[in-house]
């Protein structure tokens, strides 16, 4: 079965030819993830440069370092610089924020598709230890700073981009884009036709209820894999539909395992008995928990995983050997009272997890 990268290697229609849809998003928003070095300047100005260049550039160790799923990223590019409907769309705009102190993992481009069509794409999450705390963040937060960024970036792009425009994004930029699309300025708003969320995550209640939201939801596509766990997290307003992919759990996340027949998503009806059991679990733990506690809970965590005071998730695996003890000795040292709340607060998400398994095994009866 095709994923994105068999897809860009074989359709060699244009977008007159063939109009832009769902698949060309998730392409458009893995390329969100490259690094663009400071040796192309062409790509952060909104002037742009071609993809069909940007290949030509030949910048690839900068450009795929430290990324997530680096190999299948590498192949989508050189596909997509090869490929007569995607090579001639100039990238511009790019931006990549990096900011310890308030916790913020924000990066986003723009793809002028034609003179009147652009796409703004927001990054996902990376492999920093900050970008996953800032994913934490929203089970307590509303808005994040990268929430607040992607406002800002969509209100710039606009004013750089003539007619219509669309926006999505993979992951936590899936989330950016939804967020970016309902809290712009309404002149702005009005010139997006479409809303793109990858397995993106939901929402605080209070967002989900605005009036702002309330505006672009009907224009909100949301796809998921049939076991997501990272795009069913927080409350869920989006209408989804759920795609097949060629893995099981959480590897799902992973894009290029997601299924195309032709030029569409395979698609299925259900999410899978474990994704519903991870949603419902998830779900009724936080409802128990009030943000404060919330917010402790996380920046505990946090604190325990950063003890070695390590940038990536990547350096927390190659160093594991120090950091894994370096971890379970900050636990050691947190003080008493802190202690009892994150056992108290597991032990919630554990019963309930009992709870909710021996319910979902009587329903498979």
């Amino acid at each position: 079965m095709k994923n994105i990268v068999n897809y860009t290697q074989e359709n060699l229609e244009t977008f007159d030819q063939m109009p832009f849809n769902s698949v060309d998003s998730l392409i458009l928003s893995s390329v969100s993830y490259i690094h663009f070095p400071d040796v192309i300047p062409e790509v952060e100005n909104w002037k742009g440069i071609r993809i069909q260049e940007l290949y030509r550039a030949e910048y690839f160790e900068e450009m795929f370092h430290n990324i997530p799923l680096c190999d299948p990223t590498k192949q989508l590019f050189f596909a997509l610089a090869a490929s007569p409907r995607f090579r001639d769309i100039r990238i511009m705009g790019y931006t990549e924020q990096f900011d310890l102190a308030t916790e913020k993992q924000f990066s986003a481009m723009t793809f002028q598709i034609s003179p009147n069509l652009s796409y703004v794409a927001f990054r996902g999450t990376d492999s920093t230890l900050v970008g996953w705390k800032e994913d934490f963040n929203m089970a307590f937060m509303s808005p994040v700073p990268s929430q607040e960024e992607a406002v800002r970036y969509i209100e710039k792009a606009a004013l750089y981009c003539s007619g219509r425009l669309m926006t999505g994004g993979h992951s936590k930029g899936g989330n950016l884009a939804v967020y970016a699309a309902a809290m712009c300025r309404e002149n702005i708003q009005c010139r997006i036709d479409k809303v793109y969320s990858h397995d993106g995550p939901g929402f605080l209640e209070s967002t989900l209820e605005s009036r702002e939201f309330q505006h672009i939801s009907d224009r909100v596509e949301k796809t998921l894999p049939q076991s997501s766990i990272v795009g069913m997290l927080l409350e869920q307003r989006e209408n989804y539909s759920i795609v097949k992919s060629s893995k099981s759990g959480i590897m799902q996340h992973d894009q290029f395992t997601w299924e195309i027949e032709g030029n569409y998503f395979v698609s299925i009806e259900n999410l899978t008995k474990d994704a519903k059991y991870a949603d419902k679990t998830l779900t009724d733990w936080l409802k128990q928990i009030p943000h404060e506690d919330r917010e402790r809970f996380v920046d505990a965590l946090y604190s325990v995983l950063n003890a070695n005071h390590l940038t990536t998730i990547d350096d927390f695996r190659a160093d594991w050997q120090t950091a894994i003890p370096a971890s379970i000795y900050a636990a050691t040292q947190l003080d008493g009272d802190t202690k009892k709340f994150l056992l108290h607060t597991l032990k919630q998400l554990a019963s309930l997890g009992i709870k909710n398994f021996s319910m979902f095994g009587k329903e498979e009866k």
